[in-house]
């Protein structure tokens, strides 16, 4: 769900706010306490367990400016106004949307693996 609500609803870089939003609710919800608003739309989830290990997981936010051209049903029809001033169609077309979807799930994992 969290993949394909985020495919259908892109955002350009450094316009990440709805997505960016979806990410720290997830990982507070997880219990993770997050640092948002990082350079701008940057989040960052912190699961304290203890001394050990520290593991890090990155992903993209952003979406890319050109038309989505496929006839899923969660296909993105989102348009935006580019850094150039120009509204331009706007699709998850190199895997952000599942990148994050994928840091969240192994989120969840983790937080549900504490012990």
């Amino acid at each position: 769900a969290v993949y394909k609500d985020i495919h259908r609803n892109p955002e350009l870089s450094c316009q990440e706010e709805r997505t960016a939003q979806i990410a720290t609710g997830s990982l507070r919800a997880l219990g993770f306490s997050v640092h948002d608003g990082i350079g701008g739309t940057g989040v960052a989830g912190i699961l304290d367990n203890g001394l050990g290990c520290t593991v890090l997981l990155r992903a993209e936010l952003d979406a890319l400016p050109i038309p989505e051209k496929t006839n899923l049903p969660y296909r993105s029809t989102t348009r935006m106004v580019d850094t150039d001033g120009e509204e331009k169609p706007v699709m998850h077309a190199c895997g952000h949307d599942l990148h994050i979807a994928a840091l969240l799930a192994a989120a969840e994992l983790l937080a549900a693996a504490k012990h």
